[in-house]
């Protein structure tokens, strides 16, 4: 199939070259965002296992500790900062939006936090931010 741009989508050599780069990058946004929700189907049925899983963990660990068999130092991993036993605070489900990485953004994209100069009560850039302008 020999076929040219002038016979599949003749204008788009017509608009102009800000409308061309706006529509290549809505396009490359929406490629992104497909393969994103494609990860996250395929790893629906991932986090459903493990959901179920952890049900059954929680409530393990909940009768063992109800009838004393579970040793000092676990029920201390599955208690709270207050010292309250609650292992389903402590294991959560997964979801599978959560399994997939997000993609990081190149440093100069990222938006650095401000800070406020003890002294002044003025805002200062952060450390974070001072680091990549002296780079």
């Amino acid at each position: 199939m020999a076929a040219t741009i002038d016979k599949l989508r003749p204008e788009l050599l017509e608009i102009s070259d800000a409308e061309f780069e706006r529509r290549q990058a809505e396009f490359e946004l929406a490629a992104r965002e497909r393969k994103r929700r494609a990860e996250i189907a395929a790893k629906e049925a991932l986090a459903a296992e493990a959901g179920e899983r952890i049900e059954r963990v929680v409530a393990d660990v909940k009768w063992l500790h109800d009838n004393g068999l579970l040793p000092e130092r676990v029920t201390q991993g599955f208690s709270r900062g207050d010292g309250m036993f609650s292992p389903g605070m402590i294991l959560r489900a997964p979801t599978a939006e959560s399994l997939v990485p997000r993609e990081k953004k190149p440093a100069g994209e990222r938006k650095f936090r401000r800070r406020k100069d003890p002294k002044t009560g003025e805002y200062i850039p952060s450390k974070a931010a001072q680091k990549a302008g002296a780079a």
